[in-house]
């Protein structure tokens, strides 16, 4: 809790034992950010994290931006904005509206990042040293009353980064992530995203498969799980090298993905 009572989003590192955590201590806070929260390790002990929000244009505020830090907090020295005046250091991108997951592409440094739309123009964001994705300003959706997001009164990023993926409508994205398994060899290489509702209908949450060619470049998409009628949260691999989805229901559960025979 900030000064005066106000509350914001902060990061904590804590050792776990058997039963319990210690050595429980924040390694980042968020200057009054609110909203979704995404977190990713890297294997250069880089700890990225992933806030959203409409103060995202601003360099000096950590509302709707990408942070790069060491494991402990600290600022690498290779940030894009480390001794640039008038841009906190520890940003590594700007322009997001609400960061909903973070992982990494097999076989790359690349973090993908899955961001929430408004009414429409949900986005998979390849992570780019010192871009801007252009939020609130571009968008490839629509407000919420009906006119579209971007300032031209016609969906576009011109002048920003653009994602590599997005949806109109919106399927409410969630977390993301690649799969590299042996046990659903035809879905390897793939990325799965979940998704909450789509168009803002309720019960209509789904699990999309993504196939890219060899330039990363969108060839189809599959909707999976849609007749569940469930909220999909996020997705993950598990060591057995099954998928195991969340739903963010009132009896929610762990879902895992196996082949049929």
């Amino acid at each position: 809790m900030l000064p005066g009572g106000d509350f914001t989003l902060a990061v904590a590192r804590a050792r776990l034992g058997e039963s319990s955590l210690s050595e429980v201590r924040d390694v980042w806070v968020g200057d009054n950010a609110h909203g979704a929260l995404s977190l990713l390790m890297t294997p250069d002990d880089r700890l990225w994290i992933a806030s959203g929000g409409n103060s995202a244009q601003d360099p000096m505020s950590l509302v709707g931006k990408v942070m790069r830090l060491r494991d402990d907090g600290s600022v690498p020295k290779d940030n894009p904005f480390v001794g640039r005046a008038g841009y906190r250091p520890e940003i590594y991108t700007l322009g997001h509206r609400s960061s909903m997951g973070l992982t990494l592409r097999p076989g790359s440094q690349e973090v993908w990042l899955s961001e929430m739309g408004p009414n429409g123009g949900d986005e998979i964001n390849v992570l780019k040293a010192g871009r801007n994705y252009g939020w609130p300003i571009v968008s490839l959706g629509r407000t919420y009353p009906g006119p579209w997001q971007a300032k031209t009164n016609e969906p576009t990023h011109a002048g920003y980064e653009p994602p590599v993926v997005y949806w109109m409508p919106s399927i409410s994205v969630s977390g993301l992530t690649f799969y590299t398994g042996d046990k659903l060899p035809k879905w390897k290489g793939d990325l799965f995203v979940g998704g909450l509702r789509y168009g803002e209908i309720p019960g209509t949450g789904r699990l999309d498969r993504i196939l890219f060619n060899e330039n990363m470049e969108e060839l189809r998409r599959e909707s999976l799980l849609i007749d569940l009628h469930q909220r999909i949260r996020d997705v993950k691999q598990g060591p057995d090298g099954l998928l195991y989805v969340a739903t963010d229901e009132l009896h929610g559960a762990i879902l895992r993905i196996e082949p049929a025979n």
